[in-house]
């Protein structure tokens, strides 16, 4: 059962130690490692993964294409790049990133409202989903923690809209659906057309909890993610191989609904 990691980031070297910094104070919980490439890839190693999905988003639009060089330049040893984009971007920009993108043979796109500052359900970012359709999978952040200050960009609900306005979109919800967003998550989400992932969820959910979301949405929806430098491959399968999962509930979890939706993209 080699495992396939759906959820990933690593950084150049000259900003990793900011960009750690910046994920401890804005999460308020310990980064595990450094976010490097060679770092993740022994990781990787010593977990047999057969391949890795890593991304990025830039921050701002005029950040895109810098981002989307970093995404392709570092493809290959197992290493699957999902693109990013900016719904602020002017639309000559967002066609032409995606096209260099789809050229590349580049099959997914990530985006984290959090950081992008943006609403994840707002008529500009619905128009850019409209643009994946078809040929893109949309990795996309929902969930934060309540603690004060925090605009909160991207809920289940808003996930839940957005589902129901593009039902032709092929969506990978992170975090279970709703980082400490769970509960929310299961009343809004739970049996939509959309794909789970596990990253930054074991840490936090009783098991029992964590199993029966699984059950409740549907094992065939739900991808392995480590959240790498948060955690690394190989804790995050030792972790669901404990939680009570049947063995065919982990073979899917772990790597064949992974496989599935890689073969889907072509890839």
């Amino acid at each position: 059962m080699r495992p396939l990691d759906f959820h990933v980031h690593f950084f150049p070297e000259s900003i990793a130690p900011r960009v750690i910094e910046h994920l401890t104070v804005h999460y308020g919980i310990p980064v595990n490692y450094r976010g490097l490439k060679e770092e993740y890839l022994e990781l990787a190693r010593m977990a047999d993964v057969q391949a890795a999905v890593f991304s990025t988003a830039a921050t701002r639009p005029d950040q895109v294409a810098a981002a989307n060089d970093w995404a392709l330049a570092n493809r290959g040893n197992g290493l699957v790049p999902f693109g990013t984009l900016h719904p602020y971007g002017e639309d000559r920009e967002i066609e032409a990133e995606l096209a260099r993108l789809k050229a590349a043979g580049i099959k997914g796109i990530k985006l984290h409202p959090d950081f992008q500052c943006f609403n994840l359900d707002e008529e500009r970012a619905l128009a850019l989903y409209e643009r994946l359709i078809p040929g893109f999978v949309l990795l996309v952040h929902v969930g934060d923690d309540d603690a004060p200050g925090k605009t909160h960009y991207a809920t289940p609900e808003q996930l839940s809209r957005v589902l129901d306005l593009l039902p032709g979109l092929t969506v990978i919800a992170a975090h279970m659906g709703g980082y400490q967003m769970w509960d929310r998550a299961m009343e809004a989400l739970a049996g939509k057309n959309v794909f789970f992932d596990t990253s930054s969820t074991l840490d936090f959910l009783p098991d029992d909890k964590f199993v029966r979301m699984v059950r409740e949405h549907g094992s065939d929806r739900i991808l392995m993610g480590s959240d790498y430098p948060f955690r690394d491959p190989g804790w995050e399968v030792a972790r669901l191989n404990k939680v009570g999962l049947s063995t065919d509930e982990l073979e899917a979890v772990v790597f064949r609904n992974g496989r599935r939706l890689l073969a889907r993209m072509g890839l």
